[in-house]
C-alpha cells in the first residue's frame, strides 16, 4: 500500500535529503519506466550549457505557447521554492500539485529499491506532470553537461546550446572543448541542434558532433538589440530570449509573428527569480542576480553597466567553494566601488567561508580599498546600501543563487 498523499513541505524535506550528485541512467531509466514513461507522449527540447539556460527554456516555452502548442518547462536550480523547476503556460505549477507529482515518485522510487538523487526524482515528475496536464512541449534544462544528464533519456528530438565556459570542470572537463563534447552528448540521430554561441571553439566542436551524428546544424544570428530593449531585456537576458525564439521557430519551421514574439517576451520577463532582478531599498537600486562563474559575472556587470551607467556600484558576493572565486573577484575588483564579502545562506558546506576569500585572494575594490567582510547577507546587503545612499550608487547581490535567495525573500516582502 503506497503511503498517503505527503504535504508540500514533506515532499521538500525529502527532495532536500536527495541532494547528491551520481552517474548513470538506471536510476532515471527505472523510474520512467514506473511511471509508464510519460516522455513518449511529449516532444521534447533539451537546452544545455554553462549560462543562460533558464532564460532560454522559457523563452522557447513561451514562443511555442504563443503559437498555439500547449508547453512547459523544467527548470534548475529553484531559488526560493521548488515549484520554480516545473512551469506550465508560463507559470510555476501549484505547490499542491508539485507534491502530488514528486510524493508519487518519491513512493515508487522507495517501494522498488530505485535510489534516486533529487535531480532524477525531479525530472521525472516533472515529465509526469506534462504529460498529465496533456501539453505538447517540453522544454529541459540540463542539469549537468548532458552525457550522465537525467534529462537526456527523455531522447529529445531538438538540443539547444546556449554557451561554454569554464564551469562544473571536475565532471565535465578542464577545457572549453571538452566541456562543449559534454553538452552536446545527448544528440542523436535525426535532431536538430540549435547552436546559440559565437565562439569559434564551440562552434568546431558542433559542427563536428553535428556531422559525425547526423543532426541538422542551426546557428543563431545577432541579436535585434532595438527590439530586445523595446522588450525591457539586459543585455545578456537579451541574447538568451533570442535564442529561445530562434529555437521556437526553428521547430515550428515558420518565423513567429510580431504579436507571439511580443506575448512571449512578456511571458519572460520576471518569470524567473534572481535574473537581474531589480528591486528599490531607502530609494537605492539594488539588482539580485545568481550570476555564479565569471562569464555570468562578466555579463552581469555588464548588464548594470548599460542600465545606470556612471553610477557607483557596490557588490555584495557570495560563492560557493567549488566556484572560481578568484577570477570572479578579479573582476569585481575593476567594477566595484565597494565590495562586501558574506557567506551564501543556505548551501551548507558548500559555501565558501568569506573570511577565507580575504585570506586567499585579498580582494579589494575599484578604489583600492580592501573587501569588508559581513558573514550574515542581509546585513552585508544593508551595509552596502547604506554606502550607496549618499552617492547616487546601486547595489548588486551575485556570486551565487543561494545567496540571491538569502536576500529575495526579504526584498519581495517588502523589506527595507
Amino acid at each position: 500500500m503506497r503511503p498517503a498523499t505527503r504535504t508540500f513541505e514533506d515532499v521538500c524535506e525529502e527532495l532536500d535529503h536527495r541532494r547528491r550528485v551520481a552517474l548513470g541512467f538506471e536510476r532515471i531509466e527505472a523510474l520512467l519506466d514506473l511511471l509508464d514513461h510519460p516522455e513518449h507522449d511529449l516532444r521534447i527540447v533539451q537546452v544545455v550549457g554553462t549560462n543562460g539556460k533558464g532564460t532560454t527554456a522559457v523563452a522557447l516555452a513561451a514562443a511555442l505557447e504563443e503559437a498555439g502548442f500547449a508547453s512547459g518547462a523544467y527548470l534548475s536550480p529553484h531559488v526560493l521554492s521548488y515549484v520554480e523547476r516545473v512551469v506550465i503556460h508560463g507559470r510555476p505549477v501549484s505547490q499542491e500539485t508539485f507534491a502530488n507529482a514528486m510524493g508519487e515518485v518519491i513512493a515508487l522510487a522507495d517501494e522498488h529499491s530505485v535510489p534516486a538523487t533529487q535531480f532524477e526524482l525531479l525530472t521525472a515528475g516533472a515529465l509526469k506532470v506534462f504529460r498529465d496536464a496533456g501539453l505538447s512541449w517540453a522544454v529541459m534544462e540540463a542539469g549537468l553537461g548532458a552525457r550522465h544528464d537525467a534529462t537526456s533519456v527523455a531522447q529529445p528530438e531538438a538540443v539547444v546550446l546556449t554557451n561554454v565556459a569554464l564551469d562544473h570542470t571536475q565532471y565535465l572537463g578542464d577545457t572549453v572543448k571538452e566541456i562543449a563534447c559534454e553538452k552536446l552528448a545527448s544528440l542523436r540521430w535525426g535532431a536538430i541542434l540549435v547552436l546559440g554561441s559565437d565562439d569559434p571553439r564551440v562552434e568546431e566542436i558542433a559542427r563536428r558532433e553535428a556531422d559525425r551524428v547526423g543532426v541538422k546544424l542551426t546557428e543563431v544570428g545577432e541579436v535585434n538589440e532595438e527590439e530586445m530593449s523595446a522588450f525591457g531585456f539586459v543585455p545578456y537576458a537579451a541574447r538568451d530570449v533570442r535564442l529561445g525564439f530562434a529555437a521556437a521557430e526553428v521547430l515550428l519551421n515558420r518565423a513567429l509573428f510580431h504579436g507571439e514574439r511580443k506575448r512571449a517576451a512578456r511571458r519572460v520577463k520576471g518569470a524567473l527569480p534572481a535574473r537581474f532582478e531589480e528591486r528599490d531599498v531607502r530609494g537605492v537600486p539594488v539588482i539580485i542576480d545568481g550570476g555564479h562563474n565569471p562569464e555570468a559575472l562578466k555579463a552581469t556587470l555588464g548588464a548594470v553597466r548599460a542600465r545606470y551607467e556612471g553610477r557607483p556600484l557596490a557588490v555584495v558576493f557570495g560563492v560557493l567553494k567549488d566556484k572560481d572565486a578568484g577570477s570572479m573577484l578579479d573582476l569585481l575588483k575593476k567594477r566595484a566601488d565597494a565590495l562586501v564579502l558574506t557567506r551564501t545562506a543556505g548551501a551548507g558546506e558548500r559555501a565558501a567561508e568569506p573570511t577565507d576569500l580575504v585570506r586567499e585572494h585579498e580582494p579589494i575594490d575599484a578604489r583600492g580599498e580592501r573587501a569588508r567582510v559581513i558573514e550574515e547577507p542581509l546585513d552585508a546587503l544593508l551595509a552596502a546600501v547604506e554606502v550607496m545612499e549618499g552617492a547616487d550608487g546601486v547595489v548588486l547581490v551575485t556570486g551565487s543563487f543561494h545567496t540571491a535567495a538569502s536576500v529575495l525573500g526579504w526584498l519581495r516582502g517588502g523589506g527595507q
